[in-house]
């Protein structure tokens, strides 16, 4: 069943792969550019692009390794790689045993085939093999680190709390905003470590001696915590492996502490920019007549089509004092000043809309508009994650792994309650959704199935005693 899940899904993709879209983001050509420096002449950005480290390193790398396998020159000012999109459809087809793994470790095979199924078929998956985008990516690398954090906790040793680490550290090194999961997943591998030794040691403690203690109450605290820190420093170790080279890099290269992406302070302006309802496309609408008077070129583009480089170009230049990461943080705490203090209820209501752009829209691709079919299919995977994540927490089942996924979800909620909230952001973690939907509810229904020796008690009760022949 896996093998033909997997073979769907990935027809699919690659069959989306062949159909790349006719416009390129900003974003997309970004990847393309760096992309191509990586490839040509192992820099990362090249010419003007001295903002390179505003993306991640995660999908340019991907990309240019595709390149260098395929090698294709770009046709006039289109920055493209063909050899990048079939990338993309072999990085969303591994993504379906990923998975599964990550849901059979929580809840067994016939809830992780379900799982698989749901992501091999979900529309926005599926098309994201057409666009030079980092989200495929992503998805795949946090669902594995997801899976090793699962295997961490089944047998805690130190290469696969390690190996955990580093898939964390990679996903973050290919999606910026995943950046608190490591910690995230730290503090529930901590907790769940420190739990199990402190019972370990205390039913050692309890069964020396015809069952008298032999030892102070304080040793199984004691060995708990360093459980809990022990695993917690593999797993930080790990991270730190993939994520500090990357960090130093950037670091240096812009003269101040980087520690994945410069993009925070755009995300902040824009997120809190209440004109714009805390979005691209609303922010875009508000700064377009600045915009264009800044660009003579953009006169007859429509607001949606505005390059978002250059309508931030428009913020930092009323600050001219102040270098661009600055002028953009500044202008965002001047965002929080004039709207969440001079405005909270306007405000707090934006914070709601754009909670419920993210999980309630799914991604559709450059100029493109919503399906009614497939947002139907995108609510309801949603709700199934919330019911499965509460019907699990109701009757205590389901463990540290649900607690790991439930957390990261409530993590990716609040940022983008802060920060710029979109539908494309939904994308890279809907395998967690997936996955803890499923697995909650298969958690919950576990626990409502009697055990097998009360459904025997009760399926003979009344049958009066049994009389068995000398």
């Amino acid at each position: 069943m896996l093998v033909a899940i997997t073979a769907v899904g990935g027809i699919l993709r690659f069959q989306a792969a062949a159909d790349p879209s006719q416009h390129l983001s900003s974003d997309e050509q970004a990847y393309a550019k760096i992309a191509f420096a990586l490839s040509q002449g192992g820099v990362y950005g090249q010419g003007s692009q001295d903002n390179a480290v505003h993306w991640p390193p995660g999908a340019p790398v991907l990309f240019a390794a595709a390149q260098e396998l395929d090698p294709q020159p770009t046709v006039g000012d289109r920055w493209e790689i063909p050899a990048g999109y079939r990338a993309q459809a072999l990085v969303g087809t591994l993504l379906l045993p990923a998975t599964f793994l990550l849901v059979f470790l929580l809840a067994g095979t016939v809830p992780g085939l379900l799982a698989a199924g749901l992501v091999a078929l979900y529309p926005p998956l599926i098309e994201a093999s057409s666009d030079l985008l980092s989200e495929p990516l992503g998805a795949l690398l946090i669902t594995c680190a997801m899976a090793a954090v699962m295997l961490a906790l089944r047998r805690p040793v130190w290469w696969l709390l390690i190996a955990a680490g580093a898939l964390l550290g990679a996903a973050v090194l290919t999606r910026a905003d995943l950046i608190l999961v490591p910690a995230i997943a730290g503090v529930v591998v901590g907790a769940a470590l420190w739990a199990r030794e402190r019972r370990r040691v205390g039913r050692d403690d309890a069964s020396t001696a015809d069952g008298e203690p032999s030892t102070s109450a304080s040793v199984p605290a004691r060995a708990g915590l360093l459980a809990g820190a022990r695993g917690v420093a593999l797993l930080g170790l790990g991270c730190l492996l993939l994520v500090g080279p990357w960090s130093a890099y950037a670091s240096d290269r812009e003269g101040h502490f980087v520690p994945v992406s410069n993009g925070g302070p755009s995300n902040l302006f824009i997120g809190t920019f209440l004109p714009g309802d805390g979005g691209l496309t609303g922010t875009k609408h508000a700064l377009a007549d600045q915009t264009r008077a800044r660009f003579p070129e953009l006169a007859g583009e429509k607001p949606f089509r505005l390059p978002m480089p250059k309508v931030l170009v428009t913020v930092r230049e009323r600050r001219p004092d102040l270098a661009r990461d600055e002028a953009l943080r500044a202008a965002g705490m001047e965002n929080l000043r004039r709207y969440a203090l001079g405005e909270p209820v306007a405000f707090a209501g934006m914070m709601v809309r754009k909670v419920e752009r993210l999980w309630l829209h799914y991604t559709v691709g450059a100029f493109q508009d919503e399906r009614a079919w497939i947002r139907v299919v995108h609510v309801g995977i949603v709700v199934l994650a919330l019911v499965g994540l509460l019907a699990a927490a109701a009757r205590r089942r389901g463990g540290a792994g649900l607690w790991v996924l439930g957390l990261t979800l409530l993590y990716i909620t609040a940022l983008n309650a802060v920060l710029v909230s979109e539908p494309r952001h939904n994308l890279a973690v809907m395998p967690l959704v997936v996955a803890a939907g499923v697995a909650g509810l298969a958690a919950a229904l576990r626990a409502a199935r009697p055990p097998a020796a009360l459904g025997r008690m009760a399926r003979g009760a009344g049958r009066g005693p049994r009389v068995t022949p000398r």
